[in-house]
């Protein structure tokens, strides 16, 4: 007898902590889609600095403090947009090859 077991799919994620300044989460889907994440989505949570999070994508949006890179964030409590240059994903200014990146 033949028996095959499937093994979980491996996360992309990358965990990492809010910088020292905290950073706002957006939800960039409602109620409307803007063209890229950005500080016009609806503010949805403001983390403090050391929340742990996921960063589960990323992708190009608004320039924020010289970094166009948005993180996709999973945090306790939510998940949402929020600007690299906030998250310490020690990638500044450029996308982190091992995370994918967001279906936007």
């Amino acid at each position: 007898m033949l028996s095959l077991t499937a093994a979980p799919a491996q996360a992309s994620w990358h965990a990492a902590n809010v910088g020292g300044s905290g950073v706002n989460v957006r939800d960039c889907y409602h109620p409307t889609k803007p063209a890229w994440p950005g500080t016009s989505c609806r503010l949805q949570a403001t983390l403090a600095p050391g929340t742990a999070v996921h960063v589960v994508c990323q992708y190009v949006g608004e320039l924020v403090n010289g970094d166009t890179i948005w993180d996709y964030i999973v945090y306790p409590g939510g998940e949402g947009y929020a600007a690299d240059y906030y998250i310490d994903t020690h990638t500044t200014w450029y996308r982190m090859p091992w995370v994918d990146e967001c279906d936007y």
